[in-house]
């Protein structure tokens, strides 16, 4: 288990390491190229002795090369990700605000989904062509087709403006722990997030469980007259769980797709809102870093679901390890 722990931490390095030296480089192709901050910083007195004074503070006219080691070397010694020049401060430090937010919001919608969408397709697997399936395939399928700002919409309208039930949005500039303070302002947006991550997710594990329905130890069980439930917990249960671990794992991604979409919809100040405040005011810093992190959380979440797959199947270390 360790040598295969080993692997999957020397891909995710080499995938970030990648994403890093990707979006560095897009520094160089924005207007002004690599003296960029020094313009933006001398945008209300532009003088060629402010642009020479952040070129030369910033660093700003050293090799490509260098300029490229100094910032992988920051991002993994001191987690510098660089200044935000627009806003006036380092990415780091604004992350660090706008991160917990966002993360609360997408835990609580993939763990909400999880509780639903794995029952659920394990239900409509075992009763499947049931009138019960039909309904649930059709509410997946509707669900899964809606556009998540439509989706948002709808429920807005219906919930906050119309039946005056829920808040249009959660409370503005608040610390990441006003979800447990005030959570009436959150069910809409984590509402939205959940149905869409329960639409895919419940048809994928309907269609593991009924993959492995089919299979020979499963009709051997059935023959030998194994109780329905035993077969279903016992035989089913674990061999149709482990592709549904990695699809957890790639979660990730979507719920921060979701999340700028959800966040802009309902006027919530997190890491979605504060990318689209960024990518629009040419922050690029800023933008960078935001795929930075992401990236890294796929990693680390890729990684997470890998070792559990390797838990719940042990033939996934074997195979590797004949490899």
């Amino acid at each position: 288990m360790l040598a295969y722990t080993v692997r999957r931490l020397f891909a995710g390095f080499l995938v970030l390491l990648f994403v890093i030296w990707f979006t560095f480089t897009l520094t160089y192709f924005q207007p002004d190229g690599a003296l960029a901050p020094a313009y933006t910083l001398c945008r209300q007195h532009l003088t060629k002795a402010c642009l020479n004074g952040y070129i030369n503070q910033y660093g700003l006219a050293k090799p490509y090369l260098v300029r490229l080691w100094d910032y992988v070397f920051g991002v993994f010694v001191h987690f510098n990700l660089g200044t935000s020049f627009v806003q006036n401060n380092t990415v780091s430090g604004l992350l660090g605000v706008y991160i917990p937010r966002t993360f609360w919001i997408a835990f609580f919608s993939l763990a909400l989904a999880i509780v639903i969408a794995v029952p659920l397709g394990i239900y409509q697997a075992w009763r499947r062509n049931s009138p019960a399936d039909y309904i649930a395939t059709a509410g997946s399928f509707t669900l899964y087709a809606i556009p998540a700002y439509v989706l948002g919409f709808v429920l807005l309208d219906i919930f906050s403006y119309h039946l005056g039930w829920l808040p249009p949005s959660p409370p503005s500039n608040v610390n990441a722990w006003a979800i447990f303070t005030d959570p009436a302002g959150f069910i809409l947006p984590i509402v939205t997030l959940t149905a869409l991550s329960v639409a895919g997710m419940s048809r994928y594990m309907r269609s593991q469980v009924l993959d492995v329905l089919v299979q020979d130890y499963i009709r051997t069980a059935k023959a030998k007259g194994c109780d329905p439930r035993r077969v279903l917990y016992r035989h089913t249960m674990r061999n149709a769980l482990g592709p549904i671990v990695v699809i957890i794992g790639l979660s990730v991604p979507i719920l921060f797709s979701g999340a700028l979409i959800v966040e802009l919809l309902f006027n919530y100040a997190g890491l979605g809102y504060e990318t689209w405040y960024a990518a629009n005011n040419g922050d690029v810093y800023t933008v960078l870093g935001v795929t930075i992190i992401v990236t890294a959380a796929t990693v680390i979440c890729n990684l997470a679901a890998d070792i559990g797959l390797g838990i719940i199947n042990p033939r996934v270390r074997i195979e590797g390890r004949n490899r």
